[in-house]
């Protein structure tokens, strides 16, 4: 019996080109899986949050951020 992969779910203030292109499908998107993808923050639309964090998926994945929001 194989395990179902776990859902975390990501900052809703997190964005990259793959989403406003491919939509939920981002991780689809050739550059998406090369690496070569760029995110940033729509608060700061920068690649460091408010908290002066770095801005990546896994980065906005932690829920104890000061400026985390669930999607």
């Amino acid at each position: 019996m194989t395990e179902e992969p776990t859902f975390v779910p990501r900052c809703i203030h997190l964005r990259c080109k793959a989403m406003l292109v491919y939509g939920e499908d981002f991780e689809q998107d050739p550059e998406y899986q090369a690496g070569a993808m760029d995110f940033w923050c729509l608060h700061t639309n920068r690649a460091l949050g408010p908290d002066g964090g770095e801005v990546s998926l896994e980065a906005c994945r932690d829920p104890k951020r000061s400026c985390y929001t669930a999607y």
